[in-house]
């Protein structure tokens, strides 16, 4: 499954974060499985493929149909994270101490370097970017 961090616009797959471009449009994107039509809203470009993520107009479930140049190769679901749910899907990959760190960073209270160390490392190698997180978490 693919995650789409909304608010920072990022798409995670297989645990690596990648920027996403608007569609500035309301462009057709396909039609969901509710039978709603659904509506382009990000595009990616990733190693020779390309990634449209579409959003239903009628039950707002999102979509990645994923290309390569020259035909469509599969239709994946995507999970949306907005700005409430951004802590939750963090603790996936952070231990409870270094959420601790993050949050505690976040709002300008006391926390141990070594633990905010190893998020910044856990953040850097998912590619996922260490203040526009701490913003969301403020």
């Amino acid at each position: 499954m693919i995650h789409l961090i909304e608010p920072i616009k990022m798409a995670v797959i297989e645990n690596v974060a990648y920027s996403v471009k608007d569609v500035s449009e309301k462009l057709f994107g396909g039609f969901c499985d509710c039978g709603g039509r659904m509506l382009q809203k990000f595009w990616l470009n990733l190693e020779g493929m390309r990634v449209l993520f579409s959003e239903c107009e009628k039950c707002w479930k999102n979509h990645a149909y994923v290309f390569n140049s020259t035909k469509f190769l599969r239709k994946e679901e995507v999970r949306v994270i907005r700005k409430g749910e951004i802590l939750d899907y963090l603790k996936n990959f952070l231990t409870e101490l270094e959420v601790e760190a993050l949050l505690n960073k976040a709002q300008n209270r006391a926390y141990k370097p070594q633990h905010l160390a190893r998020v910044k490392k856990k953040l850097s190698d998912m590619n996922l970017p260490l203040e526009e997180i701490l913003s969301l978490l403020k």
